[in-house]
C-alpha cells in the first residue's frame, strides 16, 4: 500500500481524460445486507484491465468497527475480487479517519471551554464504534452527542476539498456552538497549532485487486446519513491518469449516486457516462422488485446509461438479467472475466453520458428536496410532506446562514433516511406512497444541509450503530 498526500496529488493532476462510471444498486433488502457493490467493482476493473482497457478504480475508506468486524460486510471484496490489502483497508489504512475524528473532538473541547458552561454545543463528538447509548449524552451543563467518525463534518470537508488550502477555510467556518446568542466557530478557538493534527488525514491510499489492477481509496462511507462518496481528490486524480474510472457510490442509486450528482452540480465535478446497477436475485424478486425499475427509470430520466448486473451467488443460476451482464466475483477466474470486460467496454464506448442540468441541482433548496423525492424515490410530488417540525428548523437554519453569512444556496443536500427503504410506504401503490420531510441542520463548514426524510429514519443494525 503506497499513501500520497492529497493536495500534491492534485497540484500534479494533469486535465481529465477519463470517462467515470459509477457503480450503484437499489437499496438493500436489510441495512445489515449490502449487495456487493465492492466486490463487483473490483471484479468488474479486473474485467476491463484483462480486455486491455486503460482502468482504475475509486473506493470509499470503509468504516472501523462496523464493517470490518463482520457484522455488515467489509469494504475489501471477496473471494478471488478483493484488495490485496483487505486488512489494512478495513482497520483504517494509515489511521487517516481516527485524525478526523480526534481534530472533530477537539473542537468540541474547545466550544466546550470557550462557552464557560454557558449556551449550547452544535458539533457532535465522534467514534468510530459508539454504542447507541451515545447518540445522548450529558457532558457538565453540556447535552450533546456522537456521531460515527465517516459521518461527522470534518470527514465531509475531507471528502469535498480539491486542497489542503481549501479544507482549512472550511474547518474555519464550522460552527462548534451558540454562546450569548452568537455561533462559536471554528476560527474563534485558539487551536491553529493542532493543524498537522488533521493534515495527515489528506492521505489517498493506492491499493490493488489481488490481481494487480490499481485501486484508490480515499473518504468515507455511510451515504445514508453522510456523502457516501470518496474524496473528490482521489477520483480527478484517477480520471486523469486512466481512460476508465469506476466509482462506488454509496448504497443506491437513491442515496450514493444522488449525492455524488449533487455534489458535481455544486462542484464542477465529472459527470458519468453510464452507471453499473448492482443486485442480488432477491433483490429483484416479488415486492423489492418495483425498486429496481425505480432505479432503471431513474436513469433513464437522466439520460445516462445504465447496465444491469446480476451478483451471483453460490449455487445460484447465472443467468444474465435482459440488457446486463451477470458476475460471480468470489469465483469467476480469467477467462470468465474476460468475456464481461469485452462486452462491457463494448458497451461503454460510444456513450456520451450526462448533460450538464439533467439533474436539477440549481433548485432553490425546498423546490430541490422535493425533485430528488420524485425521480429518486418514486413518489408523485404532491406526496411530498413537510411536517411543522421541518418547517420550524427550516426557518432557523435560514437565520442561522444568514447570521453566518452565508447563502442557503450554496449547501449541499445530503438526505438522511434507512438505508433499506425508499419512502413511508414502500409497498403501496405508486399513487399512494409518500415521503415525510421531517427536519434540516446546517453544516456550515462543509457547507451541506442535512435533510432527515421519512418515518423510518433508522432501522436494525447491531447495537454498535
Amino acid at each position: 500500500m503506497t499513501n500520497f498526500n492529497a493536495q500534491d496529488a492534485f497540484l500534479k493532476t494533469g486535465k481529465a481524460k477519463g470517462k467515470l462510471v459509477l457503480v450503484t444498486a437499489a437499496p438493500p433488502v436489510a441495512a445489515s445486507k449490502g449487495e456487493g457493490k465492492t466486490s463487483c467493482t473490483l471484479a468488474l476493473l479486473d474485467a476491463l484491465r484483462l480486455a486491455g482497457a486503460s482502468a482504475c478504480a475509486v473506493l470509499r475508506q470503509p468504516s472501523m468497527g462496523i464493517s470490518a468486524a463482520g457484522a455488515k460486510g467489509g469494504a475489501s471484496g471477496v473471494g478471488k475480487s478483493a484488495l490485496k490489502e483487505a486488512t489494512q483497508a478495513d482497520f483504517g489504512l494509515e489511521g487517516q479517519m481516527l485524525r478526523v475524528g480526534i481534530y472533530q473532538n477537539l473542537l468540541v473541547s474547545f466550544g466546550e471551554k470557550k462557552g464557560e458552561g454557558e449556551g449550547e454545543i452544535l458539533l457532535p463528538r465522534t467514534s468510530c464504534v459508539p454504542t447507541k447509548y451515545l447518540r445522548k449524552v450529558q457532558a457538565g451543563p453540556y447535552s450533546e452527542s456522537f456521531v460515527l467518525t465517516p459521518t461527522c463534518e470534518i470527514e465531509q470537508i475531507r471528502v469535498l476539498s480539491l486542497s489542503e488550502e481549501e479544507a482549512k477555510k472550511a474547518v474555519d467556518e464550522v460552527s462548534v456552538a451558540k454562546c450569548r446568542g452568537k455561533y462559536l466557530r471554528a476560527k474563534d478557538l485558539p487551536i491553529f497549532a493542532s493543524w498537522p493534527v488533521l493534515s495527515p488525514s489528506f492521505q489517498i491510499s493506492l491499493l490493488s485487486t489481488l490481481r494487480g489492477s490499481p485501486v484508490l481509496m480515499y473518504c468515507g462511507p455511510f451515504a445514508n446519513v453522510s456523502l457516501g462518496i470518496p474524496g473528490l481528490c482521489a477520483l480527478r486524480l484517477a480520471l486523469s491518469k486512466y481512460d476508465w474510472v469506476l466509482m462506488e457510490a454509496g448504497y443506491g442509486f437513491d442515496m450514493g449516486m444522488q449525492k455524488y450528482l449533487e455534489v458535481a452540480s455544486k462542484k464542477g465535478c465529472a459527470l458519468p457516462v453510464g452507471a453499473v446497477v448492482v443486485r442480488r436475485k432477491e433483490s429483484g424478486e416479488g415486492p423489492y422488485e418495483w425498486r429496481i425499475l425505480q432505479g432503471e427509470r431513474c436513469l433513464g430520466n437522466l439520460g445516462l446509461f445504465s447496465l444491469p448486473l446480476l451478483n451471483v451467488f453460490e449455487g445460484e443460476e447465472r443467468k444474465a438479467p435482459s440488457r446486463g451482464m451477470a458476475l460471480n466475483p468470489a469465483k469467476d477466474e480469467e477467462k470468465e472475466l474476460l468475456a464481461v470486460g469485452k462486452k462491457f467496454l463494448s458497451l461503454l464506448e460510444g456513450q456520451r453520458g450526462m448533460k450538464r442540468g439533467a439533474y436539477k441541482g440549481s433548485l432553490p433548496l425546498i423546490s430541490k428536496i422535493s425533485y430528488i423525492c420524485s425521480a429518486f424515490y418514486g413518489v408523485p410530488l404532491g406526496r411530498v410532506k413537510f411536517t411543522k417540525a421541518f418547517k420550524k428548523a427550516y426557518l432557523q437554519a435560514a437565520s442561522q446562514a444568514k447570521a453566518e453569512g452565508a447563502d442557503l444556496k450554496e449547501f449541499i443536500v445530503n438526505v438522511v433516511k434507512s438505508p433499506s427503504t425508499l419512502t413511508d410506504d414502500d409497498f403501496k401503490k405508486f399513487s399512494k406512497r409518500t415521503i415525510t420531510v421531517r427536519s434540516i441542520s446546517l453544516n456550515t463548514g462543509s457547507k451541506v444541509a442535512n435533510i432527515r426524510l421519512t418515518l423510518a429514519p433508522t432501522t436494525f443494525l447491531p447495537r454498535v450503530v
